[in-house]
């Protein structure tokens, strides 16, 4: 055995009988599915430990660690798990606010989260946002926290060729996906802590060739809710602007149980006619959409466009977390989603989001928690959590493919390593 062995396995043991270690051991055993001696250092997997597609490792001590305390977390001991009020505090509205700014009220709801976007969020150590480091199915995008960028009092999402090497498993899709062609963003909460609300962006789509926004090409340029998809339960609540023509929005709702792909039946959108006549990538336009139990209502410039109630598809009652992204759909599809024309598409290209609200509803007893803390989350809440390999999100449940029962794969972080500290 090696020195470097010897200290790994003294760390590990350490950690393990750690009285926080164990208070944070007990909570990741929700469901018997994180035994715990899945803990590693790195990609130095126990054996019998291995994930049964990939051979990764379930958790590393890094993760341990920042499950039990790291920067903005702190670990709550009567409860046992993450609470984010020590750096929220109690101060409506949440995450960074103008204080110059008056900001809209609407009856029914209280402002609860604001960002402006006028300094940088520093996706790992926001108490309320991170990254995904996911990449759709269908399309040619893989998500990379540097194509998250905040400039000009604007948060930006660059599309561009992908000359780097990403990690095949996306702890975001809780398995391992393919190499893609272009890397893009996606900013989204950490937590599955938002539901009945009013939601508000206002963001400008990209141009496909510089300076002529009039040119048709394909992208899509979003802002919703989802909710774990393929391996439990899909729901999603969209806005998305696309590069099929210049006033091209669509307004979704997806829902479905258990689900490995996409289906139409699934899906509801509508498309308002009413704005077709607008160009959405020449100019900032506000998007907007107030859920409410057994109805939502989408908005463009502060007027409705669309009303859903429960009819086909019933309108989701589950917490998600909040997304926006910027991606274009796979170019080998027939007939593709995001606009017709995937050779007009030149890179880089990008979206801007000046700011982005959310209202919660009055009558939301439940979400968001009123601390703001994972205590208050139901283990349903918590299924396979993770959103990237730095999030220190534990994935907790089962991948559920071709009737078999896997463990989520893992990646490493590479943002840096860290001992772990258990004093």
């Amino acid at each position: 055995m090696s020195p470097f062995t010897r200290i790994a396995d003294v760390l590990w043991v350490s950690a393990l009988f750690a009285p926080g270690a164990l208070a944070a051991l007990e909570a990741l055993r929700q469901e018997d599915t994180l035994p715990a001696a899945a803990f590693a250092l790195d990609d130095a997997c126990h054996a019998g430990n291995e994930n049964s597609e990939t051979g990764s490792c379930d958790l590393s001590l890094r993760q341990l660690r920042s499950v039990l305390a790291v920067d903005s977390q702190q670990l709550d001991e009567p409860t046992k798990n993450v609470s984010l009020m020590g750096t929220l505090g109690s101060a409506l509205p949440l995450g960074h606010p103008s204080a110059s700014k008056a900001y809209p009220t609407h009856p029914g709801f209280t402002l609860f989260l604001v960002e402006e976007f006028d300094a940088p969020l520093d996706l790992e150590k926001d108490p309320i946002w991170t990254w995904s480091d996911g990449g759709l199915k269908e399309g040619q995008v893989r998500f990379v926290k540097e194509q998250i960028k905040f400039e000009d009092g604007k948060m930006k999402i660059e599309v561009k060729a992908n000359h780097g090497h990403q990690h095949t498993c996306s702890h975001a899709q809780s398995e391992d996906i393919p190499h893609k062609p272009l890397v893009g963003g996606e900013m989204r909460t950490r937590f599955n802590m938002f539901r009945y609300g009013r939601y508000e962006v206002r963001m400008k789509a990209p141009t496909v060739q510089s300076h002529n926004p009039n040119v048709d090409g394909n992208f899509v340029s979003t802002m919703f809710v989802f909710r774990d998809a393929s391996f439990k339960h899909w729901r999603e609540i969209d806005v998305e602007v696309t590069g099929r023509a210049p006033g091209a929005i669509s307004t979704n709702i997806l829902t479905a149980d258990y689900t490995a792909k996409w289906r139409p039946s699934m899906q509801e959108t509508d498309y308002p006619i009413s704005y077709q006549h607008m160009n959405v990538r020449a100019e900032f336009h506000d998007y907007a959409f107030e859920w409410l139990p057994g109805k939502i209502r989408w908005y463009v410039d502060g007027k409705i466009v669309r009303e859903k109630r429960n009819d086909r598809l019933e309108v989701p009652d589950k917490s998600g977390k909040i997304m926006m992204n910027l991606w274009i759909y796979n170019h080998v599809r027939s007939v593709p989603f995001g606009g017709e024309h995937l050779e007009n598409d030149h890179f880089p290209m990008e979206s801007e989001y000046d700011w982005f609200r959310f209202y919660k509803w009055d009558g939301d007893q439940h979400y968001p928690p009123a601390d703001m803390s994972s205590k208050s989350l139901t283990a349903d809440d918590m299924y396979l959590a993770s959103n990237n390999p730095c999030d220190g999100i534990p994935q907790i449940g089962e991948v559920i493919k071709g009737g078999r029962k896997l463990k989520p794969c893992h990646a490493t972080c590479r943002l840096f390593h860290t001992k772990i500290d258990v004093s």
